[in-house]
């Protein structure tokens, strides 16, 4: 009978199954990695974001500098930042700053006839600004 009692014990004692031990380093581990692995597409993802908002930037930059070099000089100063945030459908997020300023204080001949463009496209994302400074020169058509 001590036989069979020591047989049943070790059928008991077996180790075909998962103990608490197991367990919970599974989950530690499971979770772990879940955490690694979700940090690292929240961090893709925010720089996805960043590329396309910055892709656009540039490409905003891109219209309003070619269409500043098809109109006339005169038509060109007059131009703000929010007549081509309405003609090119910028969005609101989007900062467009356009100014004109002489090329060389003080001489008068270059001062009518030169410009020079400064153009900066900026937003603001998760705390942060980027931005773009574009400068070009405008010269009047004779």
């Amino acid at each position: 009978m001590e036989k069979n009692n020591l047989k049943k014990m070790n059928k008991l004692k077996s180790e075909k199954g998962f103990t608490m031990q197991d367990l919970i380093v599974a989950i530690l581990m499971f979770t772990i990695f879940t955490g690694i692995i979700c940090s690292t597409m929240y961090k893709v993802y925010e720089l996805n974001a960043r590329v396309s908002l910055s892709s656009q930037m540039a490409m905003y930059a891109v219209q309003i500098l070619e269409d500043i070099d098809k109109i006339s000089y005169e038509e060109a100063q007059t131009k703000t930042g929010e007549q081509y945030r309405e003609q090119f459908s910028i969005p609101a997020g989007f900062k467009i700053d356009l100014k004109f300023s002489n090329y060389k204080e003080g001489e008068e001949n270059i001062e009518d006839v030169i410009k020079i463009v400064n153009l900066s496209i900026s937003y603001d994302y998760l705390g942060s600004t980027e931005n773009i400074n574009i400068q070009k020169l405008k010269i009047k058509e004779m």
